[in-house]
């Protein structure tokens, strides 16, 4: 049965970064499906930037401000994300009795202070901390010479948001995979109607040295299918669409989807895809999604949205940046090697569940900490 809480709780949750606020974010979404009553506040400092509907900014300042944000919201846990703590606003927690929990906090300036300081003035500082979560297990020991109990400190990795995939109907996958016969499949999602030529072209290119490939194209504007049916022509591409509730044959170069809304089915069938607008306008897909569904992700250099994601994509080997259009095609022809597919696939879902275990771990804790009944 599901549990209810004592009182109603309001959390108080501040980051420093986007991937920070996107983190926190998904952990009390998560913690308020499971329990509604819960209530909660994302903050962030003036000098991060971030200007997001949902988040208030705060002015580092110990500023009016922000002793009235804290009044008005009156909240019963702070959970301190990223940010440093040697910060006016990291003191307001002084002034109103509430616990506080660390995940992974800088504290990099702290520890050059003396002994002495650290073992008195800290020691007071840290008073409302009632908890800490730590990246790595070399940050436990920095944590408890700040005067943090061992038995008040965890290791949970890094706090990263995760993506929720979208669904498909199974039964036409397994269908349309049974038509497509192991031919490779490109997705493009998301094109705009400056890129069109580009893919087009490029993947004139690509099937010389993979005949049998199929190219699944998803305009970011439905209004350019006649700019990408001219071009098609000009190229003599044999194309179909899905508006015509046509499913692609083995004469079909070219597949036209009629939206997003089977983008779930198309990840699933490419091997890889190409994340629209990353050489244009800089509007991108999330490119977890595609990892998620087992999709090798390739893109050019405008990645402003999602762009914290796409940073843990290339770090973390799961996704082939580009920097000329040009390079599109050349890149396909080496990525679509079933081999180098497969390799980058295992990153991309490495990437996309390295933060699930913090995620559940701090959904756990602010559901217990607010006496959620088990």
């Amino acid at each position: 049965m599901m549990g209810t809480l004592r009182q109603k709780a309001n959390v108080w949750a501040h980051a420093s970064t986007p991937a920070g606020v996107d983190a926190l974010r998904e952990v009390l979404i998560r913690a308020e499906i499971i329990e509604p009553s819960l209530t909660y506040h994302i903050s962030v400092p003036a000098i991060s930037g971030i200007s997001e509907s949902d988040i208030t900014v705060l002015q580092d300042t110990g500023s009016k401000s922000a002793q009235n944000f804290l009044k008005d919201i009156s909240p019963d846990l702070c959970l301190w994300t990223g940010d440093s703590l040697d910060t006016p606003l990291f003191s307001l927690n002084h002034h109103v009795s509430r616990p506080v929990a660390l995940i992974n906090p800088k504290i990099k300036t702290l520890l050059g202070r003396s002994w002495i300081w650290r073992k008195t003035v800290m020691r007071q500082f840290l008073r409302p901390v009632c908890y800490s979560f730590a990246e790595r297990l070399e940050d436990v020991n920095d944590l408890r010479s700040l005067g943090l109990a061992a038995k008040k400190i965890e290791v949970i990795g890094p706090l990263l948001s995760g993506v929720v995939a979208p669904a498909c109907d199974e039964a036409e996958r397994d269908h349309i995979g049974e038509i497509l016969a192991a031919r490779p499949v490109w997705f493009a999602h998301k094109v705009p109607l400056s890129e069109i030529r580009m893919v087009l072209e490029s993947f004139v290119v690509v099937q010389r040295n993979a005949h049998r490939l199929l190219l699944i194209l998803d305009l970011e504007d439905q209004f350019s299918i006649s700019t990408f049916n001219e071009i098609s022509l000009e190229l003599n591409l044999i194309t179909q669409s899905r508006s015509k509730e046509v499913k692609p044959d083995p004469s079909t170069q070219v597949f036209l989807t009629d939206g997003s809304s089977d983008v779930g089915l198309w990840y699933r069938l490419a091997s890889i895809s190409y994340m629209g607008g990353s050489f244009t306008s800089g509007k991108v897909p999330n490119p977890l999604v595609a990892a998620a569904l087992g999709s090798s992700v390739i893109h050019g250099p405008k990645v402003n949205v999602f762009k914290e994601l796409y940073v843990r994509m290339m770090e973390g080997g799961a996704s082939e940046p580009l920097e000329r259009e040009k390079d599109l095609s050349s890149k396909l022809v080496v990525l679509m090697a079933p081999d180098k597919c497969a390799d980058m696939a295992k990153k991309g879902w490495q990437v996309v569940s390295d933060g699930a275990l913090a995620i559940d771990r701090l959904v756990d804790f602010i559901l217990d900490k607010m006496n959620l009944e088990k």
